[in-house]
């Protein structure tokens, strides 16, 4: 049996603000399939001592991490910075004006029930904040 894949709207764009949430999930919907084309995360950090280590996990359906993608550098307590998640570019190891980048893989499709989930490597504090924005590619599988 051949699967028909549909391409959907060209870009749809997801932008999450809830607060106090130091880690957050995205599954893909049964009846579809995502191409990533970059993500970008504004974290927060409390005043809670210790450095966290913002990463990327691709997490297939069954619940099996099928890849980590880790920022070069930590944030301490008390700080905010921004994560630029992106196709490539090289890993960098040290913030440029509050803001570091994470090489992607250009082709990262994500089946139905994969996740995106973004946290703290480290899991310092439940009280760090989160914001995160991304964009798709979306098909119909």
């Amino acid at each position: 049996m051949i699967n028909k894949v549909i391409e959907r709207t060209p870009i749809h764009q997801v932008y999450d603000a809830v607060a106090n949430k130091p880690s957050k999930t995205w599954v893909v919907p049964v009846n579809e399939q995502w191409k990533l084309n970059f993500l970008h995360v504004i974290y927060t950090s409390d005043a809670t001592t210790g450095n966290r280590q913002i990463m990327l996990e691709i997490i297939d359906s069954d619940g099996n991490v099928l890849a980590n993608h880790v920022a070069g550098a930590v944030q301490a307590a008390s700080l905010v910075r921004h994560y630029s998640f992106i196709q490539g570019i090289y890993r960098e190891t040290s913030f440029i004006g509050d803001e570091i980048q994470v090489p992607i893989p250009q082709d990262l499709y994500l089946g139905p029930g994969y996740s995106l989930r973004v946290s703290d490597k480290n899991s310092i504090s439940a009280l760090d904040d989160t914001i995160v924005s991304f964009q798709v590619k979306r098909f119909t599988v």
